[in-house]
């Protein structure tokens, strides 16, 4: 997917999932973790890879797995709409796997994007959004689909 066409993606992800770019509503991210949107995912996930739910909603506007086997990953499903990301570290967020190396990482991505899911490279992640914060400052994709810390 073309950036442009992506960031025009994520735009309307935004509006859709908080209600207003410009005076969100965060609530809807509790409502939707407690629905387990993405269980057929994480379950076929959890069939090949020992799986820890890590979610903060305090912090995370992602749910946030933990996938171990002989390798570690860091995967984040955003609650704003099918985007992922993973990371080869469970603790390093500078590890973005964009193409994955290994068997493992290959087979995580295919699954994640058998299910609709979206990749976000670390280019777009620093993009801003239409959402903005009370200041009226823009958030970048990383802020407004993956970090509220």
């Amino acid at each position: 997917m073309q950036q442009s066409t992506l960031l025009d993606t994520i735009n309307q992800a935004i509006v859709v999932a908080h209600g207003s770019a410009t005076v969100p509503h965060y609530g809807f991210l509790q409502k939707t973790y407690d629905k387990r949107p993405y269980q057929p995912l994480v379950a076929e996930l959890a069939s090949r890879f020992a799986i820890t739910d890590t979610t903060d909603l305090n912090y995370d506007s992602a749910m946030v797995y933990h996938l171990c086997q002989q390798e570690e990953h860091c995967l984040l499903l955003s609650l704003v709409g099918k985007f992922f990301l993973l990371f080869d570290s469970l603790v390093d967020r500078e590890c973005l796997v964009e193409q994955p190396a290994t068997e493992e990482s290959r087979a995580v991505f295919r699954t994640v994007q058998q299910h609709g899911f979206v990749s976000i490279d670390r280019t777009t992640l620093e993009r801003h959004t239409c959402l903005v914060d009370d200041e009226g400052v823009s958030k970048t994709v990383w802020e407004a689909l993956f970090d509220r810390s």
